[in-house]
């Protein structure tokens, strides 16, 4: 009763902070500028409250799935083990924290990685939430995955990319050309 409880109210948390959030983040581009440190703070707790009910989801086995318990683990480890080298990859193509988390943005990464992908962290979070559901079996997690993606799609497609394109003009637009928004083969 109380773990449904607090991952009612740790949801609820996820939902007034993203307001607020995703708020600010359209302030901030709509002005053309960085990230500021507040703002990322709130993005992080964001998230938190919306990984952490996820994972306690997987762990207890929350809305459980049919699914064979040995071929999910397996599944989801592998998912995870995929997330894990991809998201560092995203990050350290960047060179620098200020760079990775928006704060400096006075180069268009477009090497390593993101020759494959246009968005390889989000790419990389997407699977490791997917494997910890799937290794959980947890319906509930899945679910919680399943906000994410949606989330960062609408995030990407209605604030991100409209923010870079105005930003590195034709660059940006050569790059979206040549490189898939979530992974694929580079065009050349």
């Amino acid at each position: 009763m109380w773990l449904y409880i607090g991952l009612c109210l740790s949801i609820g948390i996820s939902v007034i902070i993203g307001t607020y959030v995703f708020s600010g983040i359209r302030k901030t581009y709509d002005k053309k500028e960085t990230f500021t440190n507040k703002l990322l703070f709130f993005w992080y707790v964001m998230w938190a409250f919306h990984h952490v009910p996820l994972m306690l989801a997987s762990l207890y086995g929350i809305w459980l799935l049919p699914l064979n318990r040995t071929y999910a683990m397996a599944g989801g480890l592998v998912l995870f083990g995929i997330g894990v080298i991809i998201l560092p990859l995203g990050m350290l193509e960047f060179g620098s924290l200020r760079r990775s988390t928006g704060q400096d943005i006075s180069t268009l990464i477009t090497t390593g990685i993101y020759t494959w992908s246009r968005n390889p962290q989000f790419v990389g979070w997407f699977f490791i939430l997917l494997g910890i559901s799937l290794a959980g079996r947890s319906g509930l997690a899945l679910a919680l995955t399943g906000i994410f993606a949606v989330v960062i799609y609408v995030y990407t497609v209605r604030l991100a990319e409209p923010y870079l394109e105005n930003l590195y003009g034709d660059a940006y637009r050569s790059f979206t050309g040549k490189t898939a928004r979530w992974i694929g083969i580079p065009k050349d």
